[in-house]
């Protein structure tokens, strides 16, 4: 990670970035209007399945983002050439992304294939490290600082891009859901680079966000085109290359903390990988209304998804389900924020007070968010509760398994820390007694579909 600080930018380096995000930004949004036209005119179209009249929608709209990237990311390496070596793995990733996703649109690849082929993609970013073509430094975490994770850490890059990119391709499905979260997700993730002073992940991020306004002008409610796979993966992708090549690894897995829990929550009821659409097949998790309300399903098989978690509580309108996604979204943020706050602490920077402080403004705003999406207040919970215990983690490493001393162990000529080896091994009863709170909590909501369902029947 280059520090933004090193570098001594001007304001000539501030009109390359706004170079950048403009030329991003103009190409995504002039390509969406006739990529509408073209994709209606050749039929590849989808249905919108939450509206009873079932409207065409154009697919694989995330062309543009795709494009868009293409151009910014040229752009980055003329004007920021220090950075060229990144920016050429990065745009290598995210054109095979591009092109598996566009394969996926067109043959709808089996979710095991599709998970394989987003490891490949990764590999890419771990043969670059392996030839020293890049370098990347092992994940920061609050209170224990940086890992010694050298040589462990680039041979889980390709899962962590695979989860990535199917992670966010799993939250998608309703109009403005996906694009959306993933805008909030950045932009947050932007201010986290300013604060953690990371070069890479401020230009990955203003990139990112140039691409994805107009995308989500023309993805939100009413959708006038869908993003496809090659949207979705592309933008997990993305949201992958921001944690590893920005060093912001802990902060992005709190912002897309959302995403985790729909995808836990669809993993453990489905056993696999699955989509929006694919789920509306298998055991549908929702059901629409007449007047194109969506109310979650009471059958004990429907999958679980955060989206019926949400409708446990009485049916909505598309619309006001995604602006759900979004208050979610927003905290998930404030959370990555924190985190990034407490990196900066542990490397000895910044006071624990000025954290508590910061903690007390956030808290205002999440108090306002929950008084307005009353639905969201236990999924909030659940993650803060999640949050606090894994800080707690980190502390109690810190403090007693990272002081014990032990030699390394020699694994096929990688150095593997019995000190790390035992925080993975310690983690796991907390990982099992989260994963019974957590599904406790969503039969709770569900069963009282399900009572409710019963009493209207009596009456």
């Amino acid at each position: 990670m280059i520090p933004i600080t090193s570098l001594n930018w001007g304001i000539l380096q501030i009109i390359y970035l706004i170079i950048i995000f403009l030329s991003g930004f103009m190409i995504t949004y002039l390509i969406l209007p006739p990529l509408i036209k073209y994709m209606k005119k050749k039929g590849h179209v989808g249905n919108d399945i939450h509206k009873n009249e079932k409207p065409e929608i154009p697919e694989s709209g995330g062309i543009s983002i795709v494009v868009g990237l293409i151009v910014a990311s040229v752009l980055s390496m003329i004007f920021f050439p220090v950075f060229l070596n990144i920016l050429i793995i990065f745009l290598l990733t995210i054109i095979l992304t591009g092109i598996i996703g566009f394969m996926d649109d067109y043959i709808k690849l089996r979710s095991r294939y599709k998970i394989l082929l987003t490891i490949f993609t990764g590999l890419i970013i771990f043969i670059a490290i392996y030839i020293e073509f890049i370098t990347i430094s092992s994940p920061t975490l609050p209170f224990l600082g940086t890992t010694r994770l050298t040589l462990i850490y680039p041979l889980l890059i390709p899962i962590i891009v695979a989860i990535f990119a199917n992670t966010v391709n799993m939250l998608e499905g309703y109009n403005g859901e996906g694009s959306g979260t993933c805008l909030i997700a950045v932009c947050f993730l932007f201010v986290c680079a300013l604060i953690w002073n990371s070069a890479e992940a401020l230009i990955l991020t203003i990139m990112a966000i140039a691409v994805l306004i107009p995308f989500f002008h023309f993805n939100k409610y009413p959708s006038k085109i869908f993003p496809g796979d090659i949207g979705t993966l592309s933008m997990g992708v993305l949201i992958a290359c921001i944690a590893i090549f920005g060093s912001l690894e802990v902060p992005t897995l709190c912002v897309l903390l959302i995403h985790v829990f729909n995808s836990f929550y669809v993993i453990f009821s489905l056993r696999g990988f699955f989509e929006s659409s694919e789920i509306q097949i298998i055991k549908a998790d929702i059901i629409l209304l007449e007047d194109n309300r969506i109310k979650a399903s009471s059958v004990k098989g429907a999958a679980l998804t955060l989206p019926r978690l949400i409708l446990a509580k009485g049916p909505l309108s598309e619309r006001e389900l995604v602006l759900n996604f979004y208050a979610i979204s927003i905290i998930c943020g404030f959370f990555a924020i924190i985190t990034t706050l407490l990196m900066v602490y542990t490397s000895g920077i910044l006071n624990l007070l000025f954290i508590f402080f910061c903690i007390l403004i956030f808290f205002i705003p999440t108090l306002i968010i929950l008084k307005n999406f009353d639905r969201i207040k236990g999924i909030i919970v659940l993650m803060v509760i999640m949050l606090i215990c894994a800080f707690l983690y980190f502390l109690f490493v810190d403090l007693f398994i990272m002081k014990l001393n032990f030699a390394d162990i020699d694994l096929l000529n990688i150095k593997v820390p019995v000190n790390i080896l035992l925080s993975f091994i310690i983690i796991i009863p907390g990982l099992i007694l989260w994963y019974f709170i957590t599904i406790k909590y969503f039969w709770i909501q569900i069963n009282k579909i399900k009572k409710e369902n019963h009493e209207m029947n009596s009456v």
